[in-house]
């Protein structure tokens, strides 16, 4: 009988992964509360840790922030139990990750602070997972060279093994940055990077899908334009993404976001207005009110007869020196824009209030200032 429980246990550990590496996030954290349900009745807890350290990650996966919190809660509790200490600071960087979107600065910190004393008890080398999470700390206050030489740190200390980030994490992380910092250089040669490594997740693939995209995004914003192959080479790709990204049905973590972008750049409104009109953009959602606001944006500059520009590169070479548009479409996707901006920066405001910086509303107010501009 025990034998048979463990390997059920066993079985289900493995059933659990399979379904992450497809993407299916909720079929993924039931069975993994399964295997934690069994491995209590078996007093396992060194396996009942790994299945709440696993089943936290999923539920993040899936959009479920709140029980994933308390699921990892619970594992970081069982500190002094025979939990293996890799599974236990595996859980504690995923609670520190899900903290980062959620919770004030001061606890944020206070949790790198634990997880760095921690750490040091252990005697482990796996500072490249909290070297991540400073990156990501410093990347949502828009300190984008912090950002860059933590995650740059954090990637050359990574080793492929338990518990550690997958490679395409750290790789997204300073592409994303280096897209933030303007820099296509970097861009090229960490695209380059992604081709020694094999994307063994659904999640890991669309990374390195999204990566290529920003490197167009840079390369459209400061070369030479595009032939139409190429344009339509990448919206192609954008489309696929799209596709299975509003597919899954999980949390995207921007995926949405980047994808539109493109398609405002080439040109696909039919596409925007579809994903528009069939699903709905979150209210409390910053990224959201600010990427409607810019597809709005561009479809002024338009109208306008004037270059399409990415506003989300650097805002700096959007000015509109115009007058207020007559025509009643253009006028109406201006006080479009104007209303997502709006919304966009009380949202942006609690933001960095959260964050104590200035970051997300010098963003927003640059853009409204755009629009208010041809408004008056």
């Amino acid at each position: 009988m025990l034998k048979n429980s463990r390997q059920t246990l066993e079985r289900l550990g493995i059933q659990a992964r399979q379904a992450r590496e497809l993407g299916d996030y909720i079929q993924s954290a039931n069975l993994e509360r399964q295997a934690v349900e069994l491995a209590d009745t078996l007093h396992l807890a060194a396996r009942r840790v790994r299945a709440l350290l696993w089943q936290g990650y999923s539920l993040r996966q899936a959009g479920e922030d709140d029980l994933a919190l308390a699921t990892l809660l619970q594992a970081v509790s069982e500190q002094n139990t025979a939990a293996d200490s890799a599974d236990l600071f595996g859980a504690l960087i995923t609670l520190i990750h899900i903290s980062l979107d959620r919770k004030p600065l001061g606890f944020c910190k206070t949790l790198l602070h634990q997880a760095r004393c921690y750490l040091a008890d252990l005697k482990q080398p796996w500072d490249a997972s909290l070297g991540y999470l400073e990156g990501e700390l410093a990347y949502r206050q828009g300190d984008f060279t912090t950002a860059w030489r933590q995650h740059q740190q954090a990637w050359a200390g990574w080793r492929d093994q338990h518990p550690r980030l997958t490679s395409g994490s750290h790789l997204w992380a300073l592409c994303r940055t280096a897209f933030r910092r303007c820099d296509l250089a970097a861009l090229e040669h960490l695209n380059t990077q992604w081709l020694a490594f094999e994307s063994a997740t659904i999640l890991e693939q669309q990374l390195k899908q999204r990566a290529e995209l920003l490197m167009w995004r840079s390369r459209r914003a400061v070369e030479t334009p595009s032939s139409d192959a190429e344009v339509m080479n990448i919206a192609e790709k954008a489309q696929a993404l799209l596709a299975a990204v509003l597919r899954n049905g999980h949390r995207d973590f921007g995926a949405r976001c980047d994808t539109l972008r493109i398609l405002a750049l080439t040109g696909h409104w039919n596409t925007i207005d579809e994903v528009r009109s069939h699903h709905q953009s979150k209210p409390d959602s910053l990224y959201d009110a600010l990427l409607w606001g810019d597809l709005a944006l561009t479809q002024v500059r338009i109208g306008l007869g004037l270059p399409v520009v990415d506003d989300d590169y650097d805002s700096s070479t959007g000015m509109l020196s115009v007058s207020s548009p007559a025509d009643t479409r253009i006028q109406d996707h201006l006080t479009s824009a104007v209303a997502h901006y709006h919304a966009a920066l009380s949202l942006a405001e609690a933001e960095d209030e959260r964050l104590q910086t200035q970051w997300h509303q010098t963003v927003v107010k640059q853009r409204l200032r755009i629009g208010s501009y041809l408004l008056k």
